[in-house]
């Protein structure tokens, strides 16, 4: 029988499963990674994620579409990539020599890219590219976006046309590629660190996409935007006739986009924190908590936190307990069903 150790590794390539929604809660069906590796070196085990060491490759092409940052390529940042490419005066990433895959980015790094370059970015891919129906997917999203906003900038993708050409680079990219490997195996911490340290995050590219929207937020006209169909921006509701502060959906939370005031009474949540991953809709009994349709891109942005429902505690009349009191009797739910349908068990025979 294996072990299934927190981190797993096959050289470079490692899976923290502590990050993953699979492991974070035990009904949560995400495949993402799932469907990404071609090699099927991710799975289930024992209803658990598995890295299958002898089937990886380490080719990164699952990394960018984990929504937690679980899966890690220890010689390339993707996040110390972005940063560093903002600053040149490059407008293309070519795959296999900016980039050891296409699949390491997503929608996040893109657009943090074009809103702080301001300009078109072009993904170059060559004729054997793997990941092509995954940019056009990021690309779809990254552009939805960028039009919601107004903005006039986009991701294009276009075709290598000098098949040869490519070849040469790739190869000469090869030895920069294991100069570059052995200096960042020997730094002590990498930007995605850092950007986790200083935020108390553990989402270091959905940082990197709020400090770009910051720097140009004051230039969007239209900052109500739609969640619906959304694979970036997230909001919550709950209904407060349903819920019943069990507070499953915050102690199930994964990133802390939900949490409770220092009094105990109120659930706030905060949009720039939510993946997405609907742990919370799903472990409620009671069906409070919903997606919302609109967001606020300030509150996305600056992680304002919006209060979703307010309770009041009072007293039961009847057992002098403290319940969340919804109008009505001042009397808790368990007084009040024995009153209303078992009470009569207790009825003496001569009030009959």
């Amino acid at each position: 029988m294996d072990n299934i150790n927190f981190l797993q590794k096959k050289e470079l390539f490692s899976l923290n499963t502590l990050k993953c929604l699979r492991n974070e809660y035990f009904f949560n069906e995400c495949d993402l990674c799932f469907s990404r590796c071609s090699e099927m070196a991710l799975g289930l085990q024992k209803e658990k994620i598995k890295l299958f060491e002898n089937r990886c490759i380490e080719c990164g092409d699952c990394i960018g579409i984990c929504p937690t940052q679980a899966l890690n390529l220890e010689n390339f940042d993707t996040e110390e990539f972005i940063l560093n490419f903002i600053n040149t005066q490059k407008s293309t990433i070519l795959e296999k020599v900016d980039i050891p895959s296409f699949g390491m980015l997503d929608s996040h790094h893109l657009l943090t890219i074009i809103i702080r370059k301001k300009e078109n970015l072009y993904l170059e891919y060559d004729e054997a590219c793997k990941n092509l129906e995954y940019l056009k997917q990021i690309q779809k999203q990254t552009n939805n976006f960028l039009q919601s906003i107004n903005f006039k900038y986009k991701v294009e993708l276009k075709k290598h046309i000098d098949e040869l050409n490519i070849e040469n680079k790739i190869r000469r990219n090869l030895f920069k590629t294991i100069f570059e490997n052995k200096k960042q195996l020997q730094k002590e911490t990498s930007v995605s660190n850092n950007l986790k340290i200083k935020n108390n995050e553990t989402i270091s590219k959905l940082i990197l996409l709020k400090n770009s929207i910051k720097s140009i937020i004051e230039e969007v006209e239209n900052i109500e935007l739609s969640t619906l169909d959304s694979t970036l921006l997230f909001n919550k509701q709950i209904d407060f006739n349903s819920c019943t502060n069990c507070l499953d959906c915050i102690n199930f939370c994964p990133t802390n986009a939900l949490f409770q005031n220092e009094k105990k009474d109120s659930i706030y949540f905060q949009a720039g924190k939510c993946i997405g991953c609907n742990i919370c809709d799903d472990i409620c009994k009671e069906k409070a908590i919903s997606n919302k349709e609109k967001i606020n891109l300030i509150d996305f942005t600056f992680d304002k936190a919006s209060k979703l429902v307010e309770f009041t505690y009072k007293t039961c009349q009847e057992c002098n307990s403290v319940f969340i009191y919804k109008n009505g009797d001042i009397i808790c739910p368990r007084c009040k069903d024995f009153r209303d349908n078992h009470s009569s068990m207790f009825t003496l025979a001569k009030d009959f």
